[in-house]
């Protein structure tokens, strides 16, 4: 791969691949000892990257992850992998991996997962992207020649940006003045105490929410930076004796290209989800955080309560929290003249039935609306699921904790065979038992995840690198044998091989009296 090549991406169909491409890409030797890789919404851990990958892919594509891709027709892309290349001495390691992370967050947006590592081991740097074809919002990437063409379009931009490609054109102009970093700047840089790199990660973090170049200035004015207008707009931190000048921070922060970003930004923005979205996304989160245990009265009654109030969303055509809360104050000030009518003696005591029923169904509908704001409310705050689940634990009968303990407290095995033969079911020679294994490992089995046991059986594979063909994985008083697709139950792997020759000397028997 020579010079700064187009960037390249090809599609992953086979779940195994999207983890042999996770575990390449990631590879210490490649990026620094793992220095040079980002996680973008996903932890840079092999495993909990994999399952969050896993979670996302098939929660909007509803397929496995795990699922054989079809023999004919068209493959289901499981991932992305793309390549950026740079020529050698074209810009630093450092610089390649904020340009890639850059690049996938502008050609894909905020809520893609992905995993960006630079390389470092060939003589021109590279990155490599591993990217989940589904946003967190179940917006899909669909690869084609439009979209690719514009995410390449969006990485020569960056590039450009940072200078990548025509900084020889640039050097060649008569009216082009050089610049140079200074010795102390680059290693105040380095080490990350920079005064004028704070200034640029201050404004990179604005760019991403303010909507013009005024408002960028005027919220640093607010944040206590002094702003000099002139010929060139400087900016002066307030622990620092002196301005810098925003086309001497870099190309990206020039005034016209400041005013650029901004305009982009505010193009790509997302907008706001819906009142309905959000209390789904809320049901959807409590949803899986519970999966386990969802055999609990409460996790069924806060579902319950979360649909009744999606219903009352859909069924009164409410499209904000705004519309929600006046609805709110209105029924509490009915409830209130009712309340007051009564006390006062304004109501007949022929009345007072039917105003009694007026008031049940009024405070229904108080609590009802009361509920949606307050889910509104909470979905903003990081812990509002954990104080849910929570709640659900304190609120579960005896009976409903003993039930999850004793799910809590079920393990599973990992055994190898003794005689180190890992070959298909069909090719072991005697019936697979205890006393030919070794128990190697112990696990959670509450901890795994999947709906049937068979899903459960797979993610300890995809959990554990070493698991292999011939090995079993036993679950309580079940065994598994790990076989060349999928798993075969062996019911009598407890018992010794002479009870078992035993027990099929008795068989014979009884065929031969009969």
């Amino acid at each position: 791969m020579e010079g700064r090549a187009t960037p390249y991406i090809e599609s992953i169909s086979i779940h195994n691949s999207v983890r042999t491409c996770l575990r390449y890409i990631t590879n210490p030797d490649k990026t620094e000892k793992c220095e040079l890789v980002t996680g973008l919404n996903l932890e840079t851990d092999l495993n909990t990257a994999m399952q969050q990958l896993t979670l996302t892919y098939e929660r909007y594509s509803r397929k496995k992850m795990n699922a054989k891709p079809p023999t004919k027709g068209d493959k289901p892309v499981k991932a992305f992998h793309l390549i950026q290349s740079f020529a050698p001495g074209e810009c630093s390691a450092e610089e390649a991996h904020a340009i890639g992370i850059e690049w996938v967050r502008q050609a894909f947006g905020e809520d893609f997962q992905a995993m960006v590592c630079t390389h470092t081991d060939h003589d021109h740097i590279h990155n490599h992207v591993l990217l989940c074809p589904y946003s967190l919002s179940g917006k899909k990437f669909n690869s084609n020649w439009h979209t690719l063409w514009d995410i390449r379009h969006v990485s020569d931009g960056i590039c450009r940006e940072h200078g990548i490609g025509v900084m020889e054109q640039l050097r060649a102009q008569p009216e082009h003045e050089p610049s140079a970093m200074s010795y102390g700047e680059w290693l105040h840089r380095k080490l990350g105490d920079s005064w004028k790199e704070r200034i640029r990660v201050r404004i990179d973090m604005l760019v991403e929410s303010v909507g013009s170049l005024d408002e960028l200035l005027a919220t640093l004015e607010g944040q206590g930076f002094t702003v000099n207008y002139g010929k060139y707009i400087s900016v002066k931190p307030p622990d620092q004796g002196r301005a810098v000048r925003l086309k001497t921070l870099g190309a990206r922060y020039e005034e016209t290209r400041l005013s650029r970003r901004i305009e982009k930004n505010v193009a790509d923005r997302q907008p706001p989800k819906s009142l309905d979205e959000i209390i789904d996304d809320v049901m959807q989160e409590f949803s899986h955080e519970t999966r386990k245990f969802r055999f609990a009265k409460s996790v069924q009654d806060n579902l319950n309560s979360l649909n009744h109030q999606l219903h009352i969303i859909n069924s009164e055509q409410i499209n904000s929290i705004g519309e929600v809360e006046g609805k709110l104050n209105a029924v509490q000030k009915k409830i209130a003249d009712i309340e007051s009518k009564i006390k006062s003696g304004e109501i007949e005591p022929f009345q007072i039935e039917r105003y009694s029923e007026l008031l049940s169904q009024l405070r229904q509908q108080e609590r009802d609306y009361q509920s949606i704001v307050d889910t509104y409310n909470g979905s903003s705050s990081g812990d509002y699921i954990s104080r849910m689940v929570a709640a659900v634990h304190e609120r579960m009968s005896e009976q409903e904790k003993d039930k999850l303990r004793h799910l809590k407290e079920q393990r599973y095995e990992i055994y190898l065979p003794n005689d180190d033969n890992y070959v298909p079911l069909a090719e072991v020679k005697q019936s697979p038992t205890i006393t030919n294994y070794s128990k190697v490992y112990e696990g959670s089995w509450f901890d795994t995840e999947g709906e049937s046991v068979s899903q459960r059986l797979e993610n300890i594979c995809n959990t554990h690198k070493g698991i292999a063909v011939g090995m079993i994985i036993k679950v309580g008083g079940l065994a598994y044998f790990v076989d060349e697709i999928g798993f075969k139950a062996l019911p009598n792997f407890d018992k010794p091989a002479p009870e078992q020759e035993q027990k099929k000397g008795e068989v014979k028997k009884k065929k031969h009296h009969r």
